[in-house]
């Protein structure tokens, strides 16, 4: 390989990590997406499931919405 074909490789190849980084840059993150909902209490979609709606149960909690985490309490199965 000679030095200037050695030089014309290193540009092509520093170019096309300027070409990467500013592709990757130009990418947006993703907003939330909206929440269905009444005052304090919503649904935010995030997808179907067949014809079944899926998605996240969420909460207004000082202007922000989170996500509502259930918790299963076992009761035990007794015969009186």
């Amino acid at each position: 390989m000679t030095a200037s074909s050695r030089l014309i490789f290193a540009l092509l190849w520093f170019a096309s990590l300027l070409v990467v980084g500013v592709v990757t840059a130009a990418q947006t993150r993703r907003e939330p997406a909206p929440v269905i909902s009444g005052d304090n209490f919503g649904f935010r979609p995030e997808g179907w499931n067949g014809r079944a709606r899926t998605g996240t149960f969420v909460v207004k909690i000082n202007g922000e919405w989170v996500e509502v985490q259930s918790m299963m309490k076992t009761v035990p199965a007794t015969t009186r």
